[in-house]
């Protein structure tokens, strides 16, 4: 059995699907469909989506509101759908909900430039819109959500790998996955001191103090979030949006492209100028930024936590496979990043 199939359908045990329910989200339900980790009803107010919340009901607060802000001039972001009480979250049984309306259309295509170009003009439309959004959410008394700083992120990374090498070198028998990391993890170190070094020597600390720079950040741009119909493309799940820079923003997207097209830096050039609108272009401290991120063995490091901290419940060859194939991409990332800073 496919273990994220399984996962899956243990998640959507959990939800109470009853008449009590529907009635508290003030809907008249016609069917339901689980899809993914989520149910998508058709009802008298066409077609919705259910959703499990685990956040915290200031987080959801932050979400709903942004989203609103942004809805004034953006009307292809998703928003929240308020049930008969007229608020977002509703509890039933104890377990919190939210509902969302149905994006119609398909997932994006991250081998596709004429997508990615639309994706990019999207993800640019999304952080324009939100020029502003701190003031207004403080106006609101709205605890605002500000991402991370970066740096100290990537020094406790380095810190973890260099705990994790050092407990798996005295472990008597080690797995395929284990000698794949050992035999791979001093380079990426390297790699990663590189990165904390030049991102060191940016503007990025003094940046992340300015909020001129402040955007409504999405954080997960994976292409299964955006909805393209016709040529109009959606941005969903908002679940980890902050207020960040926004060229934390581009780098997530560009790192979900660039390794669909065996790191090409033609791809970030497309990126780069499919954003860079005359009135609202990406400076040279942001770019100098970027170079720095795209220094970084994200994804490496990403798999190593996951499997170690056991994240997350793949098979043990699943997490050979995916490690393999991130260490022989990276050789082309590190190609890449030769090329830029050269």
């Amino acid at each position: 059995m496919n273990k994220n199939r399984y996962v899956e359908r243990k998640a959507l045990c959990d939800y109470d699907l009853c008449e009590g329910l529907f009635d508290k989200l003030n809907l008249t339900v016609q069917d339901m469909i689980p899809l993914r980790k989520v149910f998508l009803l058709v009802t008298d107010k066409g077609k919705k989506i259910l959703k499990r919340c685990d956040m915290k009901f200031e987080d959801v607060q932050f979400i709903d509101e942004a989203l609103n802000y942004i809805y004034a001039s953006d009307k292809d972001v998703i928003r929240y759908c308020r049930n008969k009480d007229n608020e977002v979250i509703t509890t039933y049984n104890g377990k919190n909900y939210i509902v969302l309306d149905m994006i119609e259309g398909r997932e994006a295509t991250f081998t596709n430039p004429v997508e990615i170009s639309w994706c990019t003009k999207a993800i640019e439309k999304l952080h324009v819109s939100s020029k502003g959004i701190e003031k207004y959410l403080k106006d609101l008394n709205i605890k605002c959500k500000y991402g991370s700083n970066i740096i100290n992120e990537y020094i406790n990374d380095l810190k973890n790998m260099e705990q994790i090498k050092f407990l798996v070198k005295k472990y008597k028998y080690k797995n395929d996955f284990d000698s794949l990391f050992l035999n791979s993890v001093e380079s990426m170190e390297k790699q990663m001191n590189k990165a904390i070094e030049l991102l060191m020597n940016t503007n990025y600390e003094k940046m992340k103090r300015d909020n001129r720079y402040f955007y409504l950040c999405h954080n997960d741009l994976a292409h299964h979030n955006f909805i393209i119909d016709n040529d109009n493309v959606n941005i969903i799940d908002f679940d980890y949006c902050n207020i960040d820079l926004r060229i934390k923003d581009i780098y997530i997207f560009i790192n979900k492209v660039i390794k669909n097209l065996v790191y090409e830096k033609d791809a970030i050039d497309n990126i780069l100028t499919a954003y860079d609108k005359p009135e609202d272009k990406i400076d040279n401290q942001e770019r100098e930024i970027l170079n720095s991120l795209l220094c970084y063995p994200y994804d490496f490091v990403e798999i190593i936590k996951l499997y170690y901290y056991k994240q997350k419940s793949w098979e043990q060859e699943v997490f050979v496979s995916r490690l393999k194939n991130k260490i022989e991409l990276d050789d082309f990332r590190v190609e890449l990043v030769k090329r830029i800073l050269k």
